[in-house]
């Protein structure tokens, strides 16, 4: 269970922070707090999670382990550790490359997106990305910075640039 103040990961909504535990009607969205007996009976606990990107977003307490709620815990350390663990095989045809790329960013382990990185990086050695896995690799290590910024209390720059030399390192090995 998260408490106010925790810092989370949402796999499709990104970074955020728990504001409160509210309880609301899931049929009647717009009433929380003060309803009615017969309402009592619906109304469940959700987590008010405020968008490091803007926006509030409600999850239910009781489905956030499904859906991959999950604290921040990728600090730079941890990102390079994993960065330089062994790499497991990505397909070799772009499209299903791609479609497992994308799948992996999604899931709630802490490190598959870490992993995923590195997997893409190893595996390209030797051969120029193509524009999308280039779009994806830029966009996943900005969504890791963030979080590794987040956990280490550094700024977001900061932390791109030691993830993207990490990066860099690996495609040269």
């Amino acid at each position: 269970m998260f408490s106010p103040g925790d810092l989370i990961f949402h796999p499709k909504n990104g970074c955020g922070a728990i504001r409160s535990l509210t309880r609301r009607d899931p049929f009647r969205p717009g009433q929380g707090g003060e309803a009615g007996e017969a309402v009592q009976d619906q109304r469940q606990d959700y987590y008010d999670i405020l968008l490091l990107d803007g926006g509030t977003m409600y999850v239910p307490v009781s489905r956030s382990e499904r859906l991959g709620l999950r604290l921040l815990t990728n600090g730079i350390d941890v990102i390079k550790v994993c960065m330089h663990s062994p790499p497991r095989s990505l397909p070799q045809d772009g499209r299903e490359r791609a479609a497992e790329l994308q799948a992996r960013s999604q899931m709630a382990e802490p490190t598959a997106l870490v992993a995923a990185v590195r997997d893409l990086v190893v595996q390209s050695r030797g051969r120029a990305l193509t524009a999308s896995e280039t779009t994806w690799l830029r966009k996943s290590c900005e969504r890791l910075s963030i979080e590794a910024s987040l956990v280490d209390s550094i700024p977001k720059a900061q932390a791109f640039d030691a993830i993207w030399e990490t990066v860099k390192q690996l495609s040269a090995a």
